[in-house]
């Protein structure tokens, strides 16, 4: 996983750039493989509480033959358990289920877990704590600026025209993305 990460973003790394990586690294071992190739200087933890991740996507329904996503609680169907369009029957996945849900968190907690320390060890994380995206997000963005501000500061101050740090990692606490529904999460962007 590292060799494909740092193949795509190799070129913006050599000329400077940041990166921006969502969801990578998730185990202790793509981390200290990370570190071998970067300098990670800032890490972002999304910490949602697990009963209301199981809520939201034990609320999520679909329909099979479209892939439309339905919750009840933010996009419902207009009518209880038939799909917009086609009036067909909406399903939930097994693994949307609430128990299958618990148990992906748990493996999931159990395996985060870890990065946390590992970048609280290092002093680059900074944890973030709530329910609602639109509470969380000026909190990060707020954050973001600040260090970014500070770096940019340092830059000049100092003569130097391009910072050297290479990386800015999230480690979000939650359930992993499903490919089959985020091919964002797979991305690396440049920043």
């Amino acid at each position: 996983m590292i060799d494909l990460v740092m193949g795509d973003a190799m070129e913006a790394v050599k000329s400077g750039q940041s990166l921006l990586l969502d969801g990578f690294p998730r185990t202790m071992e793509q981390a200290v493989a990370l570190d071998r190739e970067l300098d990670v200087d800032m890490v972002i933890n999304l910490c949602v509480p697990n009963d209301v991740i199981i809520e939201r996507i034990s609320d999520r329904w679909i329909h099979p033959s479209s892939g439309r996503i339905y919750s009840y609680s933010y996009k419902p169907p207009k009518v209880t358990g038939l799909d917009d369009e086609t009036g067909e029957e909406l399903v939930q996945r097994d693994d949307d289920k609430p128990e299958s849900v618990l148990r992906r968190l748990e493996k999931y907690d159990a395996v985060t877990h870890p990065l946390v320390e590992y970048y609280e060890k290092k002093g680059v994380i900074q944890t973030f704590r709530g329910t609602e995206s639109d509470v969380i997000y000026p909190e990060v963005k707020q954050w973001l600026d600040d260090q970014l501000y500070v770096e940019i500061a340092q830059m000049f101050s100092h003569g130097i025209g391009h910072s050297p740090k290479t990386s800015i990692v999230r480690v979000a606490h939650g359930v992993k993305p499903d490919p089959r529904e985020d091919e964002d999460v797979k991305k690396t962007v440049s920043v």
